[in-house]
């Protein structure tokens, strides 16, 4: 475990308790707020050895098992293959710079979703991820040559991808700065990076916290416990900006959750109900940035 004295963003010293879980299994229990940057993280942080044993058959542990997700995502498949490139681009935001035919990064890509998008759209696909049976699943359904583990060990040549695509993975890792600076890099001059990540500044988090300060309780990580980095919207802006990328688009989205879906996870009904909530709120966000040329 790393325990930090500093924030390792913006190396402000006044670091102050935010929230702990000792109920959940996972690699961290509690987490400070920088007073400076206002980002999020855990202390003490779970090692690289620590979340490369975590991460490995990350979507065979128990929450992806009862919710059945890899029949969630077959089912996306058959709706993403039917759709046409003007209906895959007008309902992805996110992905409304990529181009017909772009060289496309899916970082962390987990089961595919990214790279279903841009299969449809004829891009040469490349991915990264930790997970031996994600790997295994993607192979089965894209033409995709894979990275098995970190993007910061594949040693991409510089100014070779098109578009990189970093969808809940930066909220993962040990240091944030030094992903963004890779994948500026690895992204041709005029690139676009785009990350998606969940959203400290959420109305739902604000209300937990303060419904439980309110009961003069420590407030719990409501999101995943794996997490090792919370980013408010201003804060994940300001960081793109001071490593000189240039903001096209950043938003905020709720859950998504598919009502049919929640009510077939095999899942305790708190948990249903935790979802359904979710869905409510702006709890994620999307930030899209491009390069100088």
């Amino acid at each position: 475990m790393i325990l930090h004295r500093n924030c390792p963003l913006c190396k402000g010293e006044q670091l102050l308790g935010f929230a702990m879980d000792l109920k959940r299994k996972g690699p961290h229990i509690s987490r400070v707020r920088c007073k400076n940057c206002k980002v999020s993280f855990a202390n003490p942080m779970a090692d690289q050895k620590e979340l490369r044993d975590y991460y490995t058959s990350y979507y065979e542990k128990d929450h992806y098992d009862s919710m059945a997700y890899k029949q969630v995502i077959l089912k996306e498949f058959q709706k993403i293959r039917s759709q046409s490139k003007k209906e895959i681009l007008e309902s992805t935001r996110y992905l409304n710079e990529l181009s017909h035919g772009a060289v496309f990064l899916d970082v962390g890509c987990g089961l595919g979703l990214g790279l279903a998008y841009a299969n449809q759209l004829d891009c040469q696909l490349y991915a990264t991820e930790f997970d031996s049976g994600a790997l295994d699943f993607v192979h089965k359904h894209f033409s995709v040559e894979t990275f098995h583990g970190d993007i910061m060990d594949a040693k991409y040549p510089n100014s070779f991808f098109d578009f990189i695509h970093m969808s809940h993975v930066i909220e993962h890792v040990l240091d944030p700065i030094a992903y963004i600076q890779e994948m500026k890099r690895i992204v041709k001059p005029g690139g676009i990076i785009a990350i998606g990540t969940p959203n400290l500044g959420s109305m739902l988090y604000t209300f937990h916290r303060y419904f439980n300060l309110i009961q003069m309780k420590v407030p719990d990580i409501i999101d995943g416990v794996e997490h090792t980095f919370i980013f408010p919207k201003s804060t994940l802006a300001n960081l793109c900006k001071e490593l000189d990328l240039i903001l096209v688009d950043h938003y905020t989205h709720g859950l998504g959750e598919k009502l049919s879906n929640l009510l077939s996870y095999q899942l305790p009904i708190h948990k249903k109900v935790n979802r359904l909530i979710q869905n409510l709120f702006q709890v994620n966000q999307w930030i899209i940035c491009k390069t100088m040329k």
